[in-house]
């Protein structure tokens, strides 16, 4: 890895940390929301935010151990306007992936195949909106 511009002191983003948080709002969001459309219940809805934060948690520490753990060291990058491209792509790894998984189990475990692309379009809608919304709070504050 290239020697970085870091001093004592700067502000960073840490990019695992930032790909977990969206995991986890994704799969909190993305399960409700979907149930919501499957069963038309607020209690059933409301498991669904329990257990899809959990699963997103779950995917978001993979995601994070794969792509920005190595050697004991985790990828950061100074806060500001240049690390947007760095964020972007931690935070829409985190969404997208964990709205694909969320969308997936929703279909098998509900058998809900007439609603598959509407189920796939609200869980990675989130995931892309949520990504691209913590990478950019996360980058620039």
């Amino acid at each position: 890895m290239p020697p970085s511009n870091l001093n004592p002191g700067d502000r960073v983003v840490e990019l695992a940390g930032l790909a977990v948080s969206v995991a986890v709002t994704t799969g909190a969001i993305a399960g409700a929301w979907l149930l919501w459309l499957i069963k038309k219940s607020w209690l059933v809805s409301a498991g669904a935010l329990i257990a899809g934060a959990i699963i997103g948690f779950v995917v978001g520490q993979l995601i994070a151990r794969i792509l920005y753990h190595s050697g004991g060291n985790t990828v950061v990058v100074k806060v500001g306007s240049a690390s947007l491209s760095s964020t972007i792509r931690a935070g829409l790894t985190g969404g997208v992936v964990t709205g694909i998984v969320i969308g997936l189990l929703a279909l098998l475990i509900f058998s809900a195949k007439s609603q598959a692309s509407s189920l796939f379009g609200v869980a990675i809608g989130c995931g892309i909106v949520l990504g691209i919304l913590f990478a950019c709070l996360g980058s620039l504050t």
